[in-house]
């Protein structure tokens, strides 16, 4: 039920820079996306029920509030970096909403998925989803 959002813009850190995917199994490209997207895991505490998590299939959970949110946020970061009016966040800073929670983080991190606590939780990450069947083109 919430947002993360992270903006890649001219002259600042890339897409590849931030996640790294480049040389990567897709099983590991879908983690490192979801902990760069969202370091803050704000979500994590109440995740009812793990098995619609799904990496292999690229499936997570979802509600129609969460999908919502991403419209409007995406909708707005588009209008300001068109209009060139208000203040917009590149990449390694990013922001997270949740609204079940009522949390509104700013994130930050340096080196993205490179960065030495992004490391460990991936690693922690990696070691949780083992149970979790892998995407073919991982075997």
């Amino acid at each position: 039920m919430g947002v993360a959002l992270l903006n890649f813009l001219p002259g600042k850190m890339t897409f590849e820079e931030y996640f790294g995917f480049e040389g990567r199994p897709e099983s590991e490209q879908a983690l490192r996306f979801l902990l760069g997207l969202s370091p803050a895991m704000l979500q994590r505490t109440y995740l009812a029920d793990r098995s619609r998590v799904n990496l292999a299939e690229h499936r997570g959970p979802s509600t129609i509030v969460a999908c919502q949110l991403c419209a409007g946020v995406a909708a707005a970061q588009t209008l300001k970096i068109l209009l060139h009016r208000g203040k917009v966040v590149a990449a390694p800073w990013g922001l997270q909403f949740d609204a079940y929670r009522n949390r509104m983080v700013r994130t930050w991190r340096p080196g993205g998925n490179a960065n030495p606590l992004q490391r460990i939780a991936l690693a922690v990450a990696r070691r949780r989803l083992a149970h979790l069947p892998k995407a073919e083109t991982d075997r």
